[in-house]
C-alpha cells in the first residue's frame, strides 16, 4: 500500500502536504470502493438484483475509473471530485431507493463524508458547498421521503440491525482513520517545522552574536586608533624634542642636562613599551593564548616586593600604609600576573590621587583564600563609570588630562580570571576609590 500511494500521481516537485493529500484520497477511495462491493453483496443477499444493489456498484465503477484517470493525467483532484460526488450522492440515492431512514439503516450517514472530504482536500469555501449538498439530501430525505423501489418493504429487523451497524460504524471509522492519518502526518510536519524553527532561531542568535561582536570590534578599533593617536603622540613628541635638542645643542649642553634628557627619552620609551605590551596581552587573551603557571607563593611578601620595586622607579615618593592580618599567606599564583594586578592597582591609586594623599593597602587571610585592597582618596569614580571600568579603552569622564590607555583594568580582569579570582569596586566622586581583590587558596 505504501509503494502504491508513493507512485500514485508521482511528481518530484510535490510538497509534503500534497503528497499527504494524494496518499490519503487514494486510501479513502480504495477503502470506500471495497465497502461499496461489500454493500452491494449484502443488498443482493436481502433484495436480489435491483436498483439498491446496483447503486454501490456504480459508486465503485466511477471511483475506480477516477483513480486511473487522475493517475494518468497526473491530476489527483479528478479523484477527489469523483470520490466526493459519489460519496455524497450515491448513499442519498440508496436512501431514496429504500425509502425511510429506518428502512435504509441510516445509510445517509455516508453522505457526511462529502463535506468532511472537501474540508480535507479542497478548501473551506468548497466544503461549505458540499455541506449544503448534504443538508439538501438530508432535507429531501426527511420531508419528501422519495421511494425509487420497493426494496424498503423487504427490510427485516435483522437487516435493519446490520444496516445501522454498517452505516453508522463504518463511516465513523473512515472519518476517524482518515483524520488520524492526516493528523499523524500533520504532527510530523509540525515537528519538522518546529525543528527547523529552532535551527533558524539558533542561526539567528549566532548571526546576532556575530553582528554584536562585529559592532564591538568596530568600536574597539575606533577607540584603539583614538588611544594610539593620543597616548603615543605625547611621548613621541617628547622623544623627538629631546633628541632634537641633544643633536642640535650637544656642544652647549652640560653632561647632566644631556643625561636628564636621555633619561626622559628612556622613560617615554618605557611607557610606550608598557602600552604595547598591554595591547599584545589583549590580543593574546582574545586568541586564548595567555600563559598561566601558578606556583605556591607567599602573597604578602610578593605584594610588598612588587610595591617596593614600583616605588624605586617613581620619581616622587608616596606615603603607603600597610594593614596585614597575617605575616605569611601561601596561595597558588602566577607571579607575573600578580605583578600586573598589583602594579595596575598601585599606579591607578597614585595617578588619580594628589601627591599629599596616602595610599592604604590591606592584605587579609580569608576562609577560602586571600583578599587585598588598594584604597586612595583621589578623584573617585561615578556609578556609571564603575559599570564600564573593565571595557577595553574605556576611561572615566572625570580623568581630565591624566594619561592612560583604558587597558590596565581589562588586563587585571583577565589575570583574575586565570586565577579564578574576583574584584569589587567601591568609589565616590571626590572621595576616592577602594579596589578589593579576592583570590582562592586552591
Amino acid at each position: 500500500m505504501k509503494t502504491l500511494t508513493y507512485k500514485y500521481c508521482f511528481n518530484a516537485s510535490d510538497s509534503g502536504d500534497i503528497k499527504i493529500a494524494k496518499s490519503l484520497i487514494l486510501i479513502i477511495s480504495i477503502c470506500c470502493s471495497f465497502c461499496g462491493l461489500v454493500w452491494s453483496g449484502i443488498y443482493y443477499f436481502f433484495f436480489g438484483f435491483g436498483l439498491t444493489t446496483l447503486l454501490p456498484l456504480i459508486f465503485v465503477v466511477i471511483v475506480i475509473s477516477s483513480i486511473f484517470i487522475s493517475h494518468f493525467t497526473s491530476n489527483y483532484k479528478i479523484l477527489v471530485y469523483g470520490q466526493l460526488v459519489c460519496i455524497t450522492w450515491v448513499p442519498g440515492f440508496i436512501q431514496w431507493s429504500l425509502g425511510s431512514i429506518h428502512h435504509s439503516g441510516f445509510v445517509i450517514a455516508w453522505c457526511f463524508l462529502g463535506p468532511i472530504g472537501a474540508l480535507l482536500f479542497l478548501n473551506e469555501k468548497e466544503a461549505r458547498i458540499w455541506m449544503v449538498m448534504f443538508i439538501l439530501i438530508l432535507g429531501i430525505t426527511s420531508i419528501g421521503v422519495p421511494t425509487f423501489s420497493m426494496d424498503g418493504l423487504k427490510v427485516t429487523e435483522n437487516a435493519r440491525t446490520i444496516f445501522y451497524l454498517m452505516n453508522i460504524g463504518v463511516p465513523s471509522a473512515v472519518i476517524f482513520s482518515a483524520t488520524a492519518y492526516f493528523m499523524k502526518d500533520l504532527i510530523k510536519q509540525k515537528e519538522r517545522n518546529f525543528s527547523l524553527l529552532q535551527i533558524t532561531n539558533e542561526k539567528n542568535k549566532e548571526i546576532e552574536k556575530s553582528l554584536k561582536r562585529e559592532k564591538e570590534l568596530g568600536i574597539l578599533k575606533t577607540n584603539f586608533v583614538s588611544m594610539v593617536s593620543h597616548e603615543f603622540r605625547t611621548p613621541l613628541a617628547t622623544i623627538n624634542a629631546n633628541s632634537d635638542i641633544i643633536l642640535r645643542y650637544s656642544d652647549e649642553l652640560s653632561r647632566d642636562d644631556i643625561n636628564k634628557r636621555l633619561e626622559k627619552i628612556k622613560s617615554e620609551v618605557l611607557d610606550m613599551t608598557v602600552m604595547l605590551e598591554d595591547i599584545l596581552i589583549i590580543g593574546k587573551s582574545d586568541a586564548q593564548k595567555l600563559d598561566f603557571n601558578p606556583v605556591s607563593l607567599d602573597i604578602v611578601s610578593l605584594i610588598k616586593d612588587i610595591i617596593a620595586e614600583y616605588q624605586l622607579s617613581e620619581p616622587k615618593s608616596r606615603t603607603i600604609i600597610f594593614n596585614v592580618s597575617t605575616p605569611i599567606i601561601m596561595i597558588p599564583a602566577d607571579k607575573k600576573w600578580i605583578k600586573h594586578i598589583v602594579n595596575n592597582l598601585l599606579s591607578n591609586a597614585i595617578k588619580y590621587s594628589g601627591e599629599d594623599q596616602q595610599i592604604e593597602i590591606s592584605i587579609k587571610k580569608e576562609p577560602t583564600g586571600i583578599s587585598f585592597s588598594f584604597k586612595d582618596y583621589g578623584v573617585g569614580i561615578s556609578k556609571e563609570d564603575i559599570a564600564m571600568l573593565f571595557e577595553p579603552f574605556y576611561r572615566g569622564e572625570n580623568v581630565g588630562e591624566i594619561s592612560g590607555t583604558g587597558l590596565g583594568l581589562v588586563i587585571l580582569q583577565k589575570a583574575l580570571n586565570l586565577h579564578k579570582g574576583k574584584i569589587e569596586v567601591e568609589s565616590e566622586i571626590g572621595k576616592g576609590s577602594n579596589f578589593r581583590v579576592t583570590l582562592p587558596a586552591v
